[in-house]
């Protein structure tokens, strides 16, 4: 990654107030170097050498791309050698409870292959689980022909809009990453932690579904002004239930999720937080969108 290298020269020029200077300057794209002026601030550019030696910046080194940022947050991680990629269901397991351990782990355990078939995995299981629970055994059992095939192709449908929302939250997460708070930006390396933390975010919508449909199962939720006193009381509780779950669950998951993105592209928490936010907002968007428009024509031919 360009923004991750930098040059040592031993002769650079302020094109402001003439100033000149050995140290760092920062790899830009185009084979540029980029720096800035240590007394009036001015940003010094110049090709670069050939047979330039290029190294991860030092620790004090300020970039002039995003002067901000300057301390890493997982110092070491990135110039480690890589082992052989597996499958590692501890730090699978260890993403739910203690991330800060698992994502560094699985940055150099695992690889964008194996997090992506995870994420197949859990998405499939996600859309079994969700079919099972809320459809009517009996109502299924007596569908014809053309209405199980409706019912498979609802259910192939979310899951290629639910796969879609994935790709499209852990691209924009790099993206903000890189472009807002100065981190890395690598996507595969995005993409392959936060598949990892898919997972959760099954196990929390099974989770959500399950309380729902204990809760609500017995209930007539078309008729609500016909309810019976019992039957109030039951939907408040289930209801407090389940938004409380839901907001434990959604603090638990922001928490699993910024932990990945911030391993993945060296940022703080905080920033790693607001870029999953950010990206859950795009990949919302998108999944509404895409859901409206794949299923416009499976509505028009079954």
């Amino acid at each position: 990654m360009a923004d991750e290298s930098v040059v040592y020269v031993h002769s650079m020029v302020c094109p402001s107030c003439g100033h000149m200077s050995a140290g760092y300057m920062q790899v830009m794209d185009g084979g540029r170097l980029a720096s800035k002026c240590e007394r009036c601030g001015t940003t010094i550019t110049q090709p670069l050498p050939e047979h330039s030696v290029q190294q991860l910046p030092p620790a004090a080194f300020v970039s002039p791309v995003h002067p901000h940022v300057h301390v890493r947050h997982y110092p070491g991680l990135y110039v480690q050698p890589k082992h052989a990629p597996r499958f590692d269901f501890v730090d699978l397991a260890r993403v739910g409870f203690a991330p800060r351990n698992a994502f560094p782990s699985l940055y150099l355990s695992t690889n964008l292959h194996r997090a992506l078939a995870i994420v197949v995995m859990f998405s499939l299981l996600s859309a079994i689980v969700s079919a099972l629970v809320t459809a009517d055994v009996g109502e299924v059992l007596g569908y014809s022909t053309g209405d199980a095939l409706a019912v498979a192709m609802q259910g192939l449908v979310s899951w290629a809009v639910s796969f879609l929302a994935f790709l499209v939250f852990a691209l924009t997460s790099a993206s903000v990453a890189r472009g807002v708070f100065g981190g890395r930006g690598e996507k595969s390396s995005t993409i392959m932690l936060i598949g990892y933390t898919y997972p959760a975010y099954v196990l929390l919508s099974i989770l959500l579904l399950l309380i729902f449909t204990v809760g609500f199962g017995t209930l007539d939720l078309t008729d609500v002004q016909n309810w019976t006193g019992s039957e109030l009381n039951q939907a408040i509780f289930w209801g407090t239930v389940l938004l409380l779950v839901a907001l434990v669950g959604l603090m638990w998951l922001l928490w699993v999720v910024s932990r990945a993105i911030s391993v993945a592209n060296d940022i703080s928490m905080g920033e790693a937080a607001l870029s999953a936010m950010l990206s859950a907002i795009a990949a919302g968007i998108v999944y509404v969108l895409a859901g409206m428009l794949m299923r416009l024509p499976m509505g028009l031919f079954l």
